[in-house]
């Protein structure tokens, strides 16, 4: 890969980064927010949708930790916070958009 190429696949990482530091502020905006009650049901409810969604990617990933120990002999390896915390946000906005159109907010 030439330099350009290193350029390039640098700044899309920094976008990325951005992007994801944008998502997890707008997440904890939104929820800090004070409104109606149907905007509270819905950030309730979304709130919800993602910490069941969260509780079971976790629950997966460490029995596939302990399935890999297991099995395979492999090192149970930890998540990196950041990425665990960008797609939460993620999943978070994306449960509030689908409560959103649901119940109108």
């Amino acid at each position: 890969m030439d330099n350009n190429g290193i350029q390039i696949l640098g700044i899309l990482a920094m976008g990325f980064i951005v992007f994801c530091a944008g998502s997890i502020l707008w997440m904890v905006a939104s929820m800090a927010r004070k409104g109606d009650e149907r905007r509270r049901e819905i950030i309730s409810r979304a709130s919800c949708t993602t910490f069941y969604i969260t509780l079971g990617a976790l629950g997966l990933d460490i029995l596939w930790g302990i399935y890999n120990s297991v099995a395979h002999g492999q090192a149970i390896e930890g998540n990196n916070p950041f990425v665990q915390l960008a797609v939460i946000s993620f999943v978070y906005a994306i449960s509030l958009a689908v409560y959103r159109r649901k119940y109108g907010g």
